[in-house]
């Protein structure tokens, strides 16, 4: 059986993958030398209708969440740093490393893009969710 790629490294701070890229924030080294090659195919928009939510989860390769409209509350979670809430707007991006877990919700729609990494050897595809906290839980 292959090994399941995880995060490179405990994080213990997830606000490293929050940016700010209206405020002028880029990706910062600690976070660039985290993440993994951007696959230019996997952009593209989406749009969370208001009340909605997306399910506690992670990913075998890195996820960015780049919002262009409304205010999502973005929960990231590993074990060493527990679970850490971000209210977000327009112009703030989530670099989610491979094995941290995430979850997006908001009582307004939500438009962003979203896109992910060229996925490691081995890595498995779609919503991973065992040993990841569900709702609620707190942050």
């Amino acid at each position: 059986m292959a090994s399941i790629p995880t995060s490179p490294t405990p994080l213990e701070d997830t606000a490293v993958c929050v940016v700010h890229t209206r405020a002028g924030e880029r990706i910062g080294p600690r976070l660039a030398a985290l993440l993994d090659p951007v696959d230019a195919a996997t952009f593209h928009e989406y749009r969370l209708p208001a009340n909605s939510f997306v399910e506690m989860h992670r990913h075998d390769y890195d996820e960015y969440w780049w919002f262009t409209s409304g205010t999502p509350i973005v929960t990231l979670w590993t074990e060493a740093a527990g679970a850490r809430e971000y209210q977000l707007g327009p112009g703030d991006m989530v670099a989610c490393l491979r094995g941290v877990a995430h979850t997006l919700r908001a009582d307004c729609e939500v438009v962003y893009f979203q896109f992910s990494s060229t996925p490691r050897a081995g890595a498995r595809e779609g919503h991973l969710t065992e040993g990841v906290p569900q709702e609620p839980m707190e942050a």
